[in-house]
This record gives structure tokens, C-alpha cells and sequence, in this order.
């Protein structure tokens, strides 16, 4: 099995610069990356996950007011029935594990570096 990731950043963020690296970074990893820009609804990720097959999704922000729109996206995967299937991974200069924790994501990196070895851990545990 090779782990398909799905990356954006969250509705309501425009910053693709920390998305970039993480996504780069995953890659040279060796794990293959489906990259959906920025501003990405919370059905556009459900339907890549859908598409995709993807083992992770990987969300992040970089301002605290598009925050809850990760917790919308996990809400909607688990209502499509799709996040038992699909970790959830968040990222970015507001976030923490506390808020990973709050808002049901399984894991929380504060740098591109750090999230591939967090997705490698969730991947792994999948």
C-alpha cells in the first residue's frame, strides 16, 4: 500500500507558502501527495478522500479566524463516513496539539519537517 495524503489549506485561508513546504517536504518522504490549493471547502476535501483513496489528510492554517473551518472539514469526512478511514493531521502558526486535540484531528506538527514524521506515525498506526 503507498499512503496518498490530501493536502489544502482550509476554507477561508489564502496562505499556501507552509502548505507548499509540507507538501514538498511529504513527497521527498516518499509519500505521494494530492495537493488542493488553498481555500478548500470541507466537501472538496471529502470528495478528494473520496476520489483519492487517501490514508491522511493534512490541513493547514496560518490564521486563527479559518481555525474552525478544520473542525467543519473533520465534521464533514466523519459524516461522509470517511475519517475512521483518513487521519487527520493539522498545521500552522495558531495551531497546537491542545487544539488538534479539541477539534478530533489525531495529530498536530508545528513545522514541515516535524509533519512528516507526525503522518509517517499516523500512517503507520493506520
Amino acid at each position: 500500500m503507498s499512503a496518498k495524503v490530501v493536502i489544502g489549506s482550509v476554507m477561508g485561508d489564502w496562505d499556501d507558502i507552509g502548505k507548499n513546504v509540507v507538501a514538498s517536504v511529504l513527497e521527498c518522504g516518499g509519500i505521494e501527495v494530492i495537493d488542493l490549493g488553498t481555500n478548500v471547502s470541507p466537501e472538496a476535501f471529502v470528495a478528494a478522500v473520496k476520489k483519492q483513496d487517501a490514508h491522511l489528510v493534512c490541513m493547514p492554517a496560518m490564521l486563527t479566524v479559518t481555525m474552525p473551518a478544520m473542525k467543519t472539514t473533520i465534521d464533514a469526512l466523519k459524516t461522509a463516513g470517511v475519517r475512521t478511514k483518513a487521519k487527520v493531521l493539522i498545521g500552522g502558526a495558531p495551531e497546537s496539539m491542545q487544539y488538534a486535540k479539541e477539534i478530533g484531528a489525531d495529530g498536530y506538527s508545528e513545522n514541515a519537517i516535524g509533519a512528516v514524521s507526525v503522518a509517517r506515525n499516523l500512517l503507520t498506526a493506520a
